[in-house]
């Protein structure tokens, strides 16, 4: 977890709710006006029906005899009922035809004063078979230079309520109809994208509030994490030897050596993690053992081995510190696989472990201990090219040989406060940006 600037999340916050709020207002404004074309469509259908019931009564008794119909006097009646239909402010009829239960063409007659009429007709004359098979009222919207026109195919009964013959006709919507439609729909459409830009707006305030709270504990709970690793690793470490200089001191030439082979910024925060962490372990080893002032027998060097399962229970039981894991597991893994915790070798040990064993055994030969005292930069470096190929990874020894003696004369033997310092700039800078 990393402490971000909160100006950022704040426009990453603002930008995100603009977009949602378009994208809310862009699909509440499209179904606002599928709605509306849909209730229009509705209102023209039902109008359409109807007149084309009252067509078909004006006309039953014309289809008493249905193998003998009369075309002049059905014609005359498509005409009288077209002329009527005029006068239907949404729309009228451009076509209207009858045929044959077999489906012949008996009349037609076309609206020739309407500008698509020749366009209509073409589309008209063509009964659909489908209507033969349940006998019900067909619509259908056909699209004729941009024009939509409902086209009607059913059944006429006459007066002993037989089936006579069928009917066809094209209704074309009025213009003034369609764009009353366009209009009332642009402004509905309109109210609701301004509703939920309102409502947007409103919300802005209360998720940024809840947002600073959220991050004001975020920011808290991040302190406390760093607070309890520095903890841990210093209660072990004056534990085992008095002092926490070492957890400093191997923490930050570990981080020098991960910036030398360029890890990423993740990986060096793993790398601090672990390393503060190495031998959280050892509160888990006996006193006897932990500070016996000689080198260990060999019982007592299988008991101290348990430092690094121990080590893995503890950082497992903590979420933000699992990440320590690969360098309290693995710090005592040798590259020819004659380390302990799993015997592992070359890159099966993981990166930062490799990388840390170095500064580890780097700091301990230059150290005091209770069974030495510190060895000279000379014969440390002897030690550590020795155990290049066997015990450390050659590649990272051959970076640690150019920048050794200067993290020598920085950092060995040192015990002050400024060491705390320095590793508070480092965690500044990886965990905080």
């Amino acid at each position: 977890m990393n402490s971000v600037d909160p100006r950022r999340i704040h426009r990453s916050l603002l930008v995100r709710i603009c977009l949602m709020g378009l994208v809310i207002s862009c699909i509440v404004g499209a179904g606002v006006w599928q709605m509306e074309k849909d209730r229009i469509g509705q209102e023209i259908l039902w109008n359409a029906k109807n007149s084309f019931k009252h067509f078909n009564n004006q006309i039953r008794s014309l289809l008493n005899t249905p193998n003998n119909l009369n075309p002049d006097l059905l014609q005359q009646q498509l005409i009288t009922t077209g002329k009527e239909q005029k006068q239907n402010q949404s729309g009228g009829f451009v076509s209207m035809a009858i045929y044959t239960l077999s489906g012949e063409l008996v009349t037609m007659i076309t609206d020739t004063a309407y500008k698509n009429s020749e366009l209509v007709r073409d589309k008209a004359g063509r009964l659909n078979k489908e209507i033969k098979t349940d006998n019900t009222m067909k619509f259908s919207i056909i699209q004729i230079e941009e024009t939509p026109y409902m086209q009607i195919i059913s059944p006429l009964k006459n007066d002993l309520g037989e089936l006579a013959a069928y009917g066809e006709t094209f209704f074309a919507v009025a213009p003034e109809t369609l764009k009353k439609t366009r209009i009332k729909a642009i402004k509905l459409a309109s109210v609701a994208i301004l509703i939920v830009v309102f409502t947007t707006s409103l919300l802005y305030p209360i998720v940024v509030t809840l947002l600073n709270r959220v991050s004001s504990l975020s920011a808290k709970l991040f302190e406390s994490n760093l607070e309890m690793l520095k903890v841990l690793g210093s209660a072990v470490a004056k534990r085992d030897s008095d002092t926490d200089s070492h957890n400093y001191r191997v923490t930050i030439i570990s981080v020098k050596l991960a910036e030398d082979l360029r890890l990423s910024k993740p990986k060096i925060q793993q790398l601090i993690k672990g390393a503060f962490l190495h031998d959280i372990g050892k509160i888990g080893i006996e006193d006897k053992i932990l500070h016996k002032p000689s080198r260990l027998n060999e019982n007592e060097f299988m008991a101290m081995k348990n430092h690094v399962p121990y080590g893995i229970d503890i950082v497992n039981k903590a979420e933000w510190l699992k990440e320590a894991i690969d360098i309290v597991g693995s710090h005592h893994e040798k590259f020819d696989g004659s380390g302990y915790g799993n015997g592992l070798k070359k890159e099966q040990i993981p990166e930062i472990a490799r990388i840390f064993s170095i500064a580890d055994v780097f700091d301990a030969l230059t150290s005091s201990r209770p069974y030495k005292a510190p060895f000279s930069f000379e014969k440390a470096m002897g030690i550590i090219k020795t155990g290049s190929g066997n015990h450390f990874d050659p590649v990272y020894v051959i970076a640690f040989e150019k920048i050794a003696f200067s993290l020598f004369a920085t950092y060995a033997k040192r015990e002050d406060t400024k060491l705390k310092k320095e590793l508070a700039t480092i965690i500044q800078e990886y965990f905080y940006g």
